[in-house]
């Protein structure tokens, strides 16, 4: 009896083993490259804010953190800094959120730099009150992302309209009879008034 209840023991201790190897190829396949310990010690300085999240990073977002980061040992104290806060602001912002930020972005970049500066120091000077309250009345985002930059006409294609076919009778029948074998019109018969040659 004791080496039969030995492999049901073994399996049911390999099971726990399995289950964990396969919950990690899930949880690998669903993360892109490259992985955060994959990059160098430059770009995780520079990337350092994003740490915690950017396995879960598309390759895309990866793609656009590091040609940033690149950038990261020429800037001034200050402004790595100020790059390390605003990576920190943006990370804890909801999908919801970040899509709400590209289409102010979008709209600020119409505006002149002066009118920039003013109406942001229009703003710093309300209360928090009054700030409160304009958050309140300002117009929602729609459900779905618009694009920030619509496409210039000159760039659409035109669809071109589809034009009525005449419908010709593929088949004459001709001025003879029609041989039902084949469906091709037959010679006419020699009329009494032609003379056969």
């Amino acid at each position: 009896m004791a080496p039969a209840s030995q492999p049901a023991a073994t399996a049911q201790a390999s099971r726990p083993a399995s289950h964990a190897a396969s919950a990690s190829k899930t949880s690998a396949r669903h993360s892109t490259q490259p992985s955060w310990r994959e990059l160098s010690a430059a770009d995780q300085q520079a990337l350092t804010p994003l740490a915690g999240k950017w396995d879960a990073l598309s390759v895309a977002q990866k793609r656009k953190w590091l040609a940033l980061s690149h950038n990261f040992p020429k800037m001034s104290v200050a402004e790595q800094e100020k790059l390390h806060s605003r990576m920190s602001e943006w990370a804890a912002l909801s999908p919801e959120q970040r899509s709400e930020a590209r289409l102010n972005f979008g709209e600020t970049r119409k505006l002149s730099p002066d009118d920039k500066k003013a109406k942001w120091e229009a703003y710093q000077a309300l209360s928090p009150e009054e700030k409160r309250k304009l958050a309140e009345v300002a117009p929602k985002p729609p459900a779905t992302a618009v694009a920030v930059k619509p496409v210039p006409p000159d760039k659409l294609t035109a669809v071109p309209r589809s034009k009525p076919v005449a419908r010709t009778a593929r088949i004459s029948a001709g001025p003879g009879k029609v041989d039902h074998n084949t469906l091709l019109p037959q010679p006419a018969a020699p009329s009494a008034s032609a003379p056969v040659r």
